[in-house]
């Protein structure tokens, strides 16, 4: 994460969240493939991304999980959906704020739970993704 919160980032996070309401967590990708008969070894390579959208009423938050493992791999794509009240219109920098400070929390939770039920699925073991540290997955947020 290369930027600190000022006061004036807080206040603007604080507005959108007073904004906005979570209307739905929507899997957009859900997929997995076994590529051996062995069983799922501990170590995982693993790469999540974040993305947004904004538009007139709406924004999202989306997480992109691509993971490898020994027998095969994983991909989840998994967003937070909320829409805006009042005709509030967040600016770039407040939503990436937001999805860092918000946002990432608000998914992550169902991601790990999307990559937990296909790994048990398809490699009979369930795969959890670790705890992670706020500033971990995040997007680059614009100079003030």
């Amino acid at each position: 994460m290369s930027y600190s919160l000022d006061s004036a980032d807080i206040e603007a996070v604080q507005a959108l969240v007073a904004h906005s309401t979570l209307s739905s967590i929507e899997q957009y990708e859900l997929h997995a493939r076994r590529e051996q008969a062995e069983s799922p070894k501990d170590a995982a390579e693993v790469s999540i991304a974040v993305q947004q959208r904004l538009d007139e009423t709406s924004f999202g938050i989306r997480l992109n999980a691509d993971i490898r493992l020994g027998v095969g791999t994983i991909s989840a794509s998994v967003a937070g959906e909320y829409e805006l009240a009042d005709g509030y219109q967040p600016t770039a920098r407040t939503l990436q704020l937001f999805a860092n400070e918000v946002g990432v929390m608000t998914v992550f939770p169902f991601l790990r739970e999307a990559v937990s039920t296909m790994s048990i699925r398809v490699f009979g073991q369930a795969l959890m993704l670790p705890t992670i540290e706020r500033g971990q997955i995040a997007l680059d947020v614009d100079e003030q």
